[in-house]
């Protein structure tokens, strides 16, 4: 967990900070700076589809698995 919070605080600071070159050059609304950044970060951490974290199985699950039988179970 740690990871997730270090990297969520991460995208937050640089998506606030680059719309606030984004605001200083054109003059669009301030305030959705930290708007944009939190919900990143909200990504980040939730992860809905996968791409920051990768799924990580028990052992359970990779005990079972049909290939580890097999090969367990052949003889040699």
């Amino acid at each position: 967990m740690p990871k997730r919070a270090l990297a969520a605080f991460l995208w937050f600071a640089s998506i606030w900070f680059a719309y606030e070159v984004i605001w200083s050059l054109t003059g669009v609304p301030r305030v959705l700076g930290p708007i944009m950044g939190a919900a990143a970060a909200i990504v980040v951490t939730v992860d809905p589809t996968g791409w920051f974290w990768s799924r990580a199985r028990t052992r359970a699950s990779r005990a079972s698995s049909p290939l580890t039988t097999a090969t367990a179970a052949s003889p040699k």
